[in-house]
């Protein structure tokens, strides 16, 4: 949302590199909160670790301030497609072919013995595309903060886990797969939060990740401050191509693969933070809202170029436990 209401702003707290551990670094972007503006006039700073090349926020928002920056009646991924049919088919879509194409993925596991955990569910879209293809609802797991935004999850039938995701307590092996889609970007601990997939996942099991990627072709030409997949100061952790693979393998996961993906989203972000930057009339910077059908539109069609040829800001990250 462009909605500039003052408000004071949020506690923060220094951390170290969430990757190696070193508290080297240098300031690669600084921003405010462009899309949800529920910290004043703040900014924040994402940083690369000089050991190891990760990039992380710098200081973050502390936990406590959660409810503040992921407030369930403003944050734009709560609620996405309510009201909004043309992108709940769009979206619709989209999970169906992710649904069918991680299902085939494991084509040993029997859809009524398949079991799914989504961290971070939200409306829970990408588990509801498993139950058309046979899975029961009793085997998808759906995780978020907030018993409001899993209540209609749970009403469903599918099961539900109210923690954040480096605190799921599940048996060892019971999911076929765990999906994080626009998550581990979000967290405090990303390894820590891997390594319990990993721990969670049945041997031969997959771990699924979309998150935006450094790499993007189109983050130098939006730079230090505009650039959409910042998300300030939501993304706490955003990784590049060799930083997801390391992190993967270094935790025992194989068969990694990074996949170009749509960054639909990313685009829409990186229009709608140069407008407002250039003082657009806030309607013209509310055409470019991820929640926008418009906006996704016409980020989806731009970014079809890089996506196709280049590299999307927006990858999928595999990996796979093994097997014994």
């Amino acid at each position: 949302m462009t909605t500039q209401t003052k408000r004071p702003p949020v506690a923060v707290e220094h951390v170290k590199c969430p990757l190696c551990g070193a508290d080297n670094y240098k300031v690669i972007a600084e921003g405010p909160d462009y899309d949800h503006h529920c910290c004043g006039d703040q900014t924040f700073k994402l940083v690369r670790c000089n050991q190891c090349s990760f990039t992380y926020l710098n200081p973050r928002p502390t936990v406590e301030m959660l409810p503040v920056i992921y407030d369930v009646q403003d944050y734009c991924c709560y609620g996405y497609t309510e009201n909004r049919p043309l992108l709940a088919a769009g979206v619709k879509r989209y999970e169906d072919a992710r649904a069918k194409l991680m299902m085939e993925m494991l084509p040993n596991v029997r859809p009524a013995d398949f079991k799914a955990l989504d961290i971070g569910t939200g409306e829970g879209r990408s588990l509801f595309s498993f139950l058309d293809f046979g899975v029961p609802a009793s085997n998808l797991y759906g995780n978020d903060i907030s018993d409001e935004v899993l209540a209609p999850i749970k009403a469903k039938g599918l099961q539900t886990i109210n923690s954040r995701a480096e605190e799921i307590d599940l048996p060892d092996n019971t999911f076929d797969l765990i999906m994080m889609n626009q998550v581990i970007e979000h967290v405090a601990d990303p390894r820590r939060v891997m390594e319990t997939c990993y721990r969670l996942l049945k041997p031969g099991g997959i771990l699924s990740m979309e998150t935006p990627n450094m790499d993007g072709w189109d983050r130098p030409f939006f730079g230090r401050k505009r650039w959409g997949g910042y998300h300030f100061p939501r993304h706490w952790v955003i990784f590049s191509t060799e930083t997801m693979t390391r992190m993967l393998s270094e935790i025992g996961y194989e068969q990694i693969d990074i996949q170009n993906i749509s960054g639909a989203f990313v685009w829409t972000w990186n229009i709608n933070h140069t407008l407002q930057d250039w003082k657009f009339p806030k309607n013209i910077a509310d055409l470019f809202l991820t929640e926008s059908y418009f906006g996704m539109l016409i980020g989806g069609g731009i970014d079809i170029v890089p996506r196709t040829f280049l590299r999307s800001s927006n990858m999928r990250a595999l990996g796979r436990k093994k097997a014994s």
